[in-house]
């Protein structure tokens, strides 16, 4: 907990001082100092956070910095305690590489023309709480191209996993790392609220795949593959087909038929079963599958299974 505090006010701090370099021309470190009653070390070390995290700091002169206003967006919209975020942001994804720089500057960018243009509210899922000192070390591990250990559940027991850390990724409101298994160089995913005892190997891997961060891109969830070879048809009822026609639910949806009731027939192609399986669950009664065959036999194997549940449960 006191080194949680510790961090927290490290990164209000460094935000304060972003701000300070945004109002003035140029500040010295022997000020900065003794505002924040501190050492003139402590604030070299926070305006070097400020340049790694790509904020344009420059030494004008020997102890005197100042910040190129002009390659900024308008963080002057931000709170302290919202920019501090926004340096812990920068400084994470600056350690993953430019995929995640670019997608994080991105993301600053439509929150600032949000916040001064738009009248709108966007409700995000609180997702998972993780461990931040796990997480460091993961992204020092994915940074460095070291191949990580650690025990992972299996059941109901934990099982050794040795993996290449490519990236840890965000989907809804779950924290995941991505990596080829050594055993059996497969691509697997593991819930980071999952992983335990987490060791840096000192065993190296070479780079992450070319189209990793592509594949990561296209996707909607975390059960993304570079092959979508699986077909999956469904129909949907007429009194819902509206939203399927306004949005695709998937990537690769596509309507194959309009019937004359107003249900349509949707096909989509997917890698694994279940990058999808959610999303059709959450639309009964209003879809049945049409075809795999073996995948309309489970989701009647689920059903009848919670019918079960539901009267013992009433």
């Amino acid at each position: 907990m006191a080194a949680l505090n510790k961090n927290r006010t490290k990164l209000i701090r460094i935000g304060q001082i972003l701000r300070i370099l945004m109002e003035k021309d140029h500040v010295s470190c022997n000020w900065l100092s003794k505002q924040f009653q501190t050492t003139t070390r402590t604030i070299q070390r926070d305006l070097y956070l400020l340049r790694i995290s790509g904020f344009p700091v420059h030494e004008t002169h020997k102890g005197v910095y100042g910040l190129k206003k002009d390659l900024l967006r308008h963080l002057e919209v931000f709170n302290d305690t919202e920019l501090a975020i926004v340096i812990a942001i920068k400084d994470i994804v600056g350690q993953l590489g430019s995929p995640f720089q670019q997608a994080a500057n991105n993301l600053l960018d439509r929150l600032y023309d949000a916040d001064i243009q738009m009248p709108v509210f966007l409700k995000i899922d609180e997702p998972v709480t993780i461990d931040i000192p796990l997480f460091n070390k993961i992204v020092r591990a994915i940074s460095q191209k070291k191949m990580v250990a650690f025990q992972y559940p299996k059941g109901k027991k934990n099982h050794d996993a040795i993996i290449e850390p490519y990236r840890i990724a965000y989907f809804n409101g779950f924290w995941y790392l991505l990596g080829n298994e050594v055993e059996t160089r497969i691509i697997k995913r593991y819930a980071l609220d999952k992983i335990s005892d987490l060791k840096i190997t000192a065993a190296s891997f070479k780079n992450v795949p070319p189209d990793f961060d592509r594949l990561l891109k296209d996707s909607t969830s975390v059960w993304f593959t570079n092959k979508q070879d699986i077909e999956i048809v469904i129909m949907v009822d007429a009194e819902r087909s509206h939203y399927f026609k306004r949005k695709k639910m998937y990537p690769t949806q596509k309507i194959l038929e309009e019937k004359a009731d107003g249900s349509i027939v949707v096909s989509y192609h997917v890698g694994d079963y279940h990058a999808i399986w959610n999303m059709i669950k959450s639309w009964i009664p209003y879809v049945a599958i049409l075809k795999p065959e073996h995948l309309k036999e489970q989701l009647l194997k689920d059903v009848r299974k919670w019918i079960k549940w539901q009267r013992m449960c009433a």
